[in-house]
């Protein structure tokens, strides 16, 4: 029979976090389902086991016997690595715990005590309207129950630890009764559910009793629908907006004022020195901006809530499709398809941010004329990524990911990694579109309206592939600086536009980059790319055109009445503002065309 145990050391408390978060990883799809509060969005799950696996990361690697330096090190990566609401509020429980615990080497039933009241205080401050039935509510019981059972520091844990879970699952269970939108649902709060795991796990580890495999997750093999229905507006916000803040004596209330006025939802978390910000929030550009005046913002993310709640509102087909901001499309489209999509990132030296979200195309033409910086882009985070296909695995049968051209950027490749390192990658497809901006975004287009025509998995891949094979993007630029820094040229047309007073029309598709004719400097780009696309086209097939412009909305306007005159038959012709990634390389003034041969998805359709 085990001795008493009256402390835990480093060693032992690295080993209870990493069996307590192995727990929450495998119940991802679990708590994606019944994720009904703070908004229905279905990703509490993914959130967690994010925020977790940043903490796990440091935890592999970290070999201290000394209790608060392992608590220290987990608050730091869950402020850093922290998805989500609950994923602040953890981030933020960790920290009181580590505050609490600088310096023990190891930790008695007194030392926890303190450490798990001081964790429930942080919590709840960091919050702006804390909200009981939470988890919020387990961590203040586990808290109770602990200083309720100390008594003192020669206390054993192997007494205490098992009336404290208990304690916790009762309030975990009643949560219900104290929040009317988790009684409604017939639900518990999915973050409070996700700290039980992550407690039972740690209790059964500190306690040495048999560690069980994890329970296989259904929502980590199939697509299972919420069992309550599910509103498609989530919130009066839609974008589920965070940050993180490094600096020195951050005024926290101060911020935490200002960001109050910009949404709900909101969660400081975090030391002086370094703040997670989490918000509900409409105005992503301005959250980060505010933010930005308090110290170096770094972290950014803009889940789109609106779109995660289409994901259990609508009847769901099997196959999702997901890609990176590179791809342009109208808001109206990408919303009428569920299309997800996941930011890319552009820096002003220092200064970084999200595509479209951070920074819209606007605001990018008004940087460029102002800046004496050269801006440059960057591959959408891992984090990110990742997060995207996981979530999206835990509710669809198959994730089909489209990114830009592969040979100008490592987003293919990023893509193909995170889906490597997902647990459902089986059922992750990563394609390269071969194309770029409004090309992309016709061939991402076209295999979501495949997804929703709930064509077999086959047929939709042969489809878009396809489309990538044989969809064109012409555009052409007006200052070929951006091009050349960019790597997106041809080493001829860079070199003809240095001896020649002309600009290259350019060809993309297929995965190539060409020169499809020339346009004098200073002339109208109009005229040039309509005739190269009446050179492609065959008035015999049908085709969705989409058009794309970097702050020259006329040109726009007049190409498109000129696609429209000659191809009255058309689909669709889309016209769209190039995108802040995009006009990067392309720089202000450039100007597109994409056209991709179109086949009704019902028409791919097998015969019975």
């Amino acid at each position: 029979m085990p001795g008493r145990l009256r402390r835990i050391d480093g060693l032992q408390l690295r080993l209870a976090l990493r069996v307590g978060i192995t727990r929450v990883e495998a119940a991802t799809g679990l708590l994606n389902r019944i994720n009904v509060y703070p908004v229905a969005d279905g990703d509490t799950g993914t959130n967690l086991a994010m925020t977790l696996s940043a903490v796990d990361e440091v935890l592999a690697g970290c070999t201290s016997r000394v209790a608060g330096e392992v608590l220290a090190l987990a608050a730091d990566a869950a402020l850093d690595g922290a998805r989500g609401n609950s994923g602040a509020i953890l981030a933020a429980f960790l920290q009181g715990l580590a505050d609490a615990t600088a310096g023990a080497r190891r930790i008695d039933a007194v030392q926890l005590a303190a450490a798990f009241a001081n964790a429930d205080h942080l919590a709840r401050a960091a919050l702006e309207a804390p909200e009981e039935g939470t988890i919020l509510s387990a961590i203040s019981a586990t808290a109770r129950a602990l200083a309720d059972a100390a008594g003192d520091r020669h206390a054993d844990l192997r007494v205490i630890l098992p009336a404290v879970l208990a304690a916790t699952r009762e309030a975990v269970a009643h949560g219900p009764d104290l929040l009317p939108v988790l009684r409604r649902a017939g639900v518990e709060d999915a973050g409070a559910r996700g700290y039980l795991l992550l407690l039972e796990g740690a209790v059964d580890a500190a306690l040495r009793r048999p560690v069980a495999a994890a329970p296989i997750d259904a929502g980590r093999t199939q697509a299972v629908p919420a069992p309550w229905p599910v509103e498609e507006t989530p919130g009066a916000y839609r974008y589920c907006t965070e940050c993180v803040i490094s600096g020195t004596g951050i005024d926290r209330q101060r911020l935490r004022e200002a960001l109050a006025a910009l949404g709900d939802s909101l969660v400081v978390a975090g030391s002086r020195d370094k703040l997670r910000i989490h918000i509900h929030s409409d105005t992503p550009a301005v959250v980060f901006a505010l933010a930005a005046r308090h110290g170096l913002v770094t972290r950014q993310k803009a889940d789109d809530m609106g779109r995660q709640a289409q994901v259990l509102g609508k009847q769901r087909q099997q196959v999702v499709v997901v890609t990176d901001t590179g791809a342009d499309l109208p808001e109206d489209v990408l919303d009428e398809l569920g299309i997800h999509t996941v930011p890319l990132r552009l820096h002003f030296g220092e200064r970084s941010f999200l595509d479209k979200l951070g920074m819209t195309p606007a605001e990018f033409l008004r940087e460029v004329a102002t800046s004496s910086v050269h801006p440059k882009t960057s591959q959408p985070a891992p984090g990110d990524l990742r997060r995207s296909y996981d979530f999206l695995a835990s509710h669809y049968g198959h994730v089909l990911s489209l990114t830009l051209l592969g040979r100008v950027s490592g987003t293919l490749q990023a893509s193909r990694t995170a889906a490597q390192r997902s647990s459902d990658a089986a059922r992750i497809t990563v394609i390269d579109s071969r194309n770029l901006s409004v090309g992309q975004g016709l061939i991402v287009m076209y295999a979501a309206e495949c997804a929703r025509a709930q064509l077999p998995l086959p047929v939709i891949l042969a489809a878009v592939e396809r489309a990538a094979a044989t969809t064109r993007l012409w555009a052409t630029v007006a200052d070929l600086d951006y091009a050349i820094r960019g790597g997106r040229l041809p080493r001829l047309a860079a070199w003809l536009a240095t001896v020649l007073p002309v600009l290259p029309v350019l060809r993309i598709g297929g995965g190539r980059i060409g020169i499809a004719g020339l346009l004098r400097r200073g002339g109208d780009p109009v005229p040039a790319l309509l005739r190269q696309v009446l050179r492609h086209a065959h008035h015999s097939r049908r085709y969705c055109f989409a058009i794309a412009h970097a702050g020259c909305p006329e040109q726009a306007a007049r190409l498109r009445a000129a696609l429209a005159a000659a191809w009255p038959g058309a689909d669709a012709i889309h016209l769209v503002e190039l995108g802040p990634a995009a006009s990067v390389h392309a720089g202000p003034g450039a100007l597109g065309v994409a056209a991709l041969e179109y086949q009704p998805p019902e028409s791919l359709r097998p015969p019975v």
